[in-house]
């Protein structure tokens, strides 16, 4: 199957689970991620997006993984599907860059290691990768399952 046509069958399924959970899609798309293969994006617009979302996106990454076990089954391919509600996604990245802007200057000024909440595997890679475009300064992950965070340090 190529690529639009399975975009296409992501889209459809991503849809009626959603329309199965009382959910009315307004606007939605399904893209390859730029630089990244077998992942795809799905956009999705509804009106009350809270819920969909849930607290600190917990219930979008709970609606993801079942989204990506439902397509592995119907298309028999192992595609890493990021699902974006009302644009939480791209807000989550921005807000989260500039977090760690802010704790970088803070590192620097002060000399002393902060430590950051703890995080998804998706919210810890964007921290990663903010933090690989800065000098002078170094993100560990530390501590285990739903304990996971990052600690911002100087590079010795």
């Amino acid at each position: 199957m190529d690529n639009k046509k399975r975009n296409e069958k992501i889209l459809q399924l991503t849809c009626e689970l959603l329309e199965k959970m009382n959910f009315e899609v307004e606007k939605a798309f399904a893209e390859d991620m730029d630089g990244e293969e077998n992942q795809v994006l799905v956009g999705i617009t509804v009106s009350n997006p809270a819920a969909l979302i849930g607290f600190r996106g917990r219930n979008l990454a709970s609606i993801q993984f079942v989204i990506s076990l439902v397509i592995r089954q119907q298309i028999g391919e192992g595609i890493r599907v990021l699902l974006d509600i009302n644009n939480y996604r791209l807000e989550q990245k921005t807000r989260l860059e500039n977090m760690v802007k802010d704790l970088v200057a803070k590192v620097l000024e002060t000399g002393k290691d902060v430590s950051l909440a703890t995080m998804s595997s998706y919210e810890r890679r964007i921290c990663h990768m903010t933090l690989a475009e800065m000098e002078g300064i170094t993100g560990e992950s530390e501590g285990e399952g739903e304990e996971r965070h990052i600690v911002i340090k100087l590079k010795k």
